[in-house]
């Protein structure tokens, strides 16, 4: 589990000892960027060699992601999946439609009657691989597990998503509102580079 904190780390993925402010207002002091891990492929790989090895005992035909990081992720868990099984594993992906995520591009049809492993790079809420497993039960898939490269909410467990949920790491990153934000109440300078900090304190000018 802590490997792939440490792989995040070296990649410059972790960003912590900071003040950040996500899309939702919430202030917070730990930031995993993960637009930065994607940009290495080798690294990339061997997370999806990770999720492969702890799944590869499952009837798994398909895995889904969803857009954007979970494509990656979907990408390179399938391809080593099909070395593992030693047969072909099918990666697709679920894309935003309105406030819902949904499978197109002929993908729907590819999931009817298939054992689907969903995964996807973060979790805060769980919201995300909900609405991809929502997707391909929709369309006639049968979702056997789940998973999660770092959940960042202890609260997301298996009985959120009522099917298995593997998290190859977890990290509990206190969340502060900004009327009760001790990052904000200790004076440290929110960080403009990285979220949505720049915004913030635009609003407030």
């Amino acid at each position: 589990m802590q490997d792939i904190l440490d792989t995040l780390r070296k990649v410059g993925a972790v960003l912590d000892h900071s003040h950040f402010v996500g899309t939702s207002g919430a202030h917070f002091d730990t930031y995993i960027n993960k637009d930065a891990l994607y940009p290495h492929t080798a690294v990339v790989s061997e997370i999806g060699a990770i999720f492969a090895q702890k799944h590869a005992h499952l009837p798994i035909d398909i895995v889904a992601g969803p857009a954007l990081g979970g494509i990656i992720l979907s990408q390179w868990t399938a391809h080593h999946l099909s070395r593992l099984m030693e047969k072909e594993i099918l990666s697709i992906y679920a894309e935003k439609k309105d406030d819902t995520l949904t499978l197109t591009r002929g993908y729907d049809k590819l999931v009817a009657g298939k054992n689907v492993l969903v995964v996807e790079d973060l979790t805060s809420t769980g919201g995300s691989l909900q609405k991809v497993i929502d997707a391909v039960k929709k369309y006639g898939g049968n979702v056997i597990a789940t998973s999660v490269m770092v959940n960042k909410n202890p609260l997301v467990t298996p009985d959120t998503f009522g099917v298995p949920f593997t998290p190859l790491a977890s990290i509990d990153i206190p969340i502060y509102t900004e009327n009760e934000c001790l990052l904000c109440t200790q004076g440290v300078p929110i960080n403009t580079t990285i979220g949505h900090g720049k915004a913030f304190l635009a609003s407030k000018t």
